[in-house]
């Protein structure tokens, strides 16, 4: 049976980060209004090899490895940009069994 990936929305955060309380926050609101995405707050003072390449600030919104905002936007301008995103994303098919 073919399974399509779930879509993963990470938010990298560090404690030092002045807007990062407010990030998630937003993750959470993201998670309520999104099921289906799996959404992953990534505190990169507790986990710095979690850091991707291509990270340049925090807090940062990254889709499925792609920067979707550098800081934070606002509830509606993040529920938009996932939308837009998630609608130009390509259908990932895994022949993979969920646990």
């Amino acid at each position: 049976m073919m399974i399509a990936a779930m879509p993963r929305l990470d938010v990298y955060v560090a404690e030092h980060c002045f807007g990062c309380g407010e990030a998630r926050r937003l993750a959470e609101a993201a998670a309520r209004r999104y099921p289906r995405v799996a959404v992953r707050v990534v505190d990169l003072e507790r986990d710095p090899q979690a850091r991707p390449d291509s990270l340049v600030a925090v807090p940062t919104y990254m889709l499925d490895g792609r920067v979707i905002a550098l800081g934070n936007p606002r509830h509606g301008e993040l529920f938009r940009r996932l939308e837009d995103a998630l609608t130009e994303r390509p259908i990932e098919e895994s022949t993979a069994c969920p646990p």
